[in-house]
């Protein structure tokens, strides 16, 4: 399959370029939603209205194309239509009048030290964003379903990739929507944007520097806008939808369409979260708990409980619906997790996603080295401490009692790392914000905040001198990605000898949105045994597919599984792929093998060798 859609324009700096536009396109779309629905008013409860704008859009998009996408045929065609108007839109935007931008540059703001450094994070953040992909696992599958759903019309329906075919979400969607017009790094872009969705917050409530600096001095954030990974921004929309929840209760008294608005907002906001990324279940599901703790009699004599049904089966509903259709399975499981655990190798898979913690908990606040530094929480944290001091008793023990159920169900049931905890830890910094942002700043705690965030801005700084520079010319892209995007010099090398064949490949590298030709991912031979009868489903896959090649690299193992498969080498290039590393200040000098062999599906599956150790353990 010759993709239609590849990642980035020929020339680096529109697809650059285009991203900014077509997320100004969301910007004025939001603004265009907000008029026909009359939000501005609740928006404005807390929060300064513009700044919500390319939430509502975001949302919006999520709600309307999900369902399309998953049962219409043509909706490629239909997100190309979309990419496009509301890149217009945003052209029209920058030439008519860029508000927001306006407006930010007419902030009278005092110089100080403090707004220097916000100032120096939020211009980082964003060059950081620009940069060209090198996360490991946007290449892998966040960016290569977009691709495929452009491609094909619909996600990814291999069973042998477990990753794009089961994690898929919305936020896939949004990100096709940057393709259409040629912005790899609009996903990037678009998780930067949702800084706005609390500034607006902080704008609101008249808020000290302190607070800014809390917010964008987490070391975390550096390794979120790096990538495009559908979480940051919707993290950031869930504090919005939890400074809902928590700036007022409801008063029966008073109760008016407004107030049924800020609800149906709020379950919008969060039901749309748990689409973009399943993890985003949990802090949906408590939040949404809360709302109805915190108004129960609004809720119970109102009856509002009627729409939680109702926006399931209209925003969760078909997910399920089309996983089940698609792959079989548990339906009811399928409810409450990404998998369905009866299909074979599923369960082990299942167990490598949740088994993914950090092995210390010292790194969620002191990393213990600089290469573990973007995957900590810092100094931050300790601001659990000034809930614990604030005085409204009802609201604190809500909260605090809101933080424990997260932290309980998410050790035992989710990924217990730092990135995980980014939610919990926005909702903190907002609850000070709504209930406590006059508590006094211990002042040694204030420097050591200084100290992090200037260890933040240089890390960021470093990143955007290594990284950014990619969006100039193709040339100095290539060099980027081939330094510090792993598997892209592989796959260049791949696609230039394959460059007459349109056969699927068989590979054994991750960065499968470099591949031209259609690549049948490597997940399942680390949960399946091939030689099982049970399956039996996924040796007919790829004989359906009839890969032509094996393509690999001698830094793993695991392709010796296939080897028997093989008829002869067809390319072969010693002391080839040195490995790159994202982290610049870490460095390898290893190099290995690169390999494509012709691969004869029909010896399957007698010749899989069965001996072969899977890399991740059972």
């Amino acid at each position: 399959m010759e993709p239609i859609y590849h990642s980035y324009l020929e020339i680096p700096f529109f697809s650059f370029l285009n991203g900014v536009i077509l997320l100004i396109g969301f910007f004025y779309v939001g603004e265009y939603i907000k008029k026909i629905f009359k939000l501005d008013i609740i928006l404005n409860d807390i929060s300064v209205s513009y700044y919500q704008n390319i939430l509502v859009s975001s949302v919006f998009f999520q709600l309307i194309l999900l369902p399309i996408c998953l049962f219409v045929s043509f909706s490629n065609l239909i997100l190309i239509l979309v990419s496009i108007i509301t890149f217009l839109i945003g052209i029209y935007g920058i030439f008519k009048k860029f508000y927001l931008l306006k407006n930010l540059l007419n902030l009278k703001f005092k110089i100080s030290v403090d707004t220097i450094l916000i100032a120096i994070l939020i211009i980082g953040f964003f060059l950081l964003a620009s940069a060209p992909v090198t996360n490991i696992d946007s290449l892998d599958y966040h960016l290569f379903s977009a691709k495929y759903l452009l491609n094909n019309g619909s996600f990814v329906t291999d069973i042998t990739n477990f990753h794009s075919s089961r994690l898929f979400g919305s936020g896939e969607i949004l990100i096709s929507l940057g393709l259409v017009v040629g912005s790899e790094q609009f996903g990037s872009l678009l998780q930067f944007s949702g800084i706005l969705c609390i500034i607006g917050i902080f704008k609101k409530y008249k808020v000290s520097n302190f607070f800014y600096l809390l917010l964008l001095s987490t070391p975390v954030l550096i390794f979120f806008i790096s990538s495009l990974k559908p979480q940051l921004f919707s993290i950031f929309a869930s504090g919005f939808a939890y400074s809902l929840i928590f700036y007022k209760r409801f008063n029966l008294k008073k109760f008016d369409s407004l107030d049924i608005k800020r609800i149906i907002i709020i379950l919008l906001i969060l039901f749309a979260n748990t689409q973009i990324k399943f993890s985003f279940y949990l802090g949906s599901s408590l939040l949404i708990m809360f709302l109805f703790i915190r108004n129960f009699e609004i809720m119970k004599i109102f009856q509002f409980i009627k729409i939680i049904p109702l926006l399931y089966l209209l925003i969760i509903l078909p997910t399920i619906i089309w996983k089940y259709l698609t792959f079989g399975g548990n339906f009811f499981e399928l409810i409450y997790s990404p998998v369905s655990t009866d299909l074979y190798g599923l369960d082990y898979f299942k167990n490598y996603l949740t088994a993914l913690s950090e092995s210390n908990i010292y790194w969620f606040i002191f990393p213990t080295s600089f290469s573990n530094f973007t995957h900590s929480l810092g100094i931050g944290s300790l601001m659990i401490l000034g809930v614990i001091l604030t005085k409204n008793k009802v609201e604190k023990y809500q909260f605090l009692f809101l933080i424990f159920l997260f932290t309980l169900i998410t050790y035992f049931f989710g990924q217990f790392t730092s990135r995980f905890f980014y939610e919990a830890y926005v909702w903190i910094i907002l609850f000070l914000v709504i209930f406590n942002k006059d508590f006094k700043i211990n002042k040694l705690y204030n420097y050591t905040l200084k100290l992090q965030t200037l260890v933040v801005i240089g890390a960021t700084l470093y990143g955007v001198i290594f990284f950014t520079p990619g969006i100039i010319n193709s040339e100095i892209r290539d060099k980027v990605l081939e330094r510090h995007a792993s598997g892209y010099k592989f796959f260049k090398w791949v696609n230039k000898n394959l460059e007459n064949s349109n056969s699927p490949i068989l590979v054994f590298d991750r960065s499968i949105s470099f591949s031209k030709n259609h690549p049948i991912a490597r997940d399942h031979i680390f949960f399946v045994n091939m030689s099982d009868l049970d399956a039996e489903a996924f040796v007919n896959e790829i004989k359906d597919y009839n890969p032509k090649f094996l393509v690999f690299t001698t830094d793993s193992t695991s392709y010796k599984k296939y080897l028997g498969c093989t008829d002869k080498i067809f390319k072969h290039e010693q002391n080839f792929h040195m490995q790159a590393i994202r982290n610049p200040l870490s460095k390898s000098n290893q190099k290995f093998d690169a390999y494509i062999y012709e691969f004869n599906a029909d010896l399957l599956p007698g010749c899989v060798n069965p001996n072969k150790v899977d890399l991740y353990s059972r």
